[in-house]
């Protein structure tokens, strides 16, 4: 169960003034599933297909459900079988949190913009 991909999904349903069944529909998802999983009582989806068309149906960047899920995008592979790769990931990390508790009011680009 994850309060982050829960918050995630319901501010950007708010945003783009979507209901949880338009939601579900533009995803082919059932309702039931997906309000099990905002209440808490169920994990998130971990399969990527589910994960794609449910950040297409809310607008987002894909990536952030799937970081919200705790899971890996499969084009991330590379860091499995990088260790230097891995490394400068793992530093941007870090780094992104310790700018983000420093300083709240500055502006942190978004993970997936700092790997390009």
């Amino acid at each position: 169960m994850s309060p982050l991909f829960s918050r995630l999904i319901a501010d950007a349903m708010a945003r783009r003034g979507l209901g949880l069944r338009e939601l579900c529909r533009r995803a082919r998802l059932d309702p039931s599933f997906l309000s099990k999983v905002l209440a808490g009582k169920r994990n998130p989806p971990s399969e990527e297909d589910v994960l794609r068309r449910l950040a297409t149906a809310l607008e987002i960047a894909p990536v952030e459900l799937f970081v919200a899920a705790g899971r890996i995008p499969s084009e991330w592979g590379a860091l499995a079988t990088n260790p230097e790769l891995l490394r400068r990931v793992d530093a941007m990390a870090a780094g992104s949190s310790r700018r983000a508790m420093s300083s709240a009011a500055l502006p942190v680009k978004p993970f997936s913009e700092e790997l390009l």
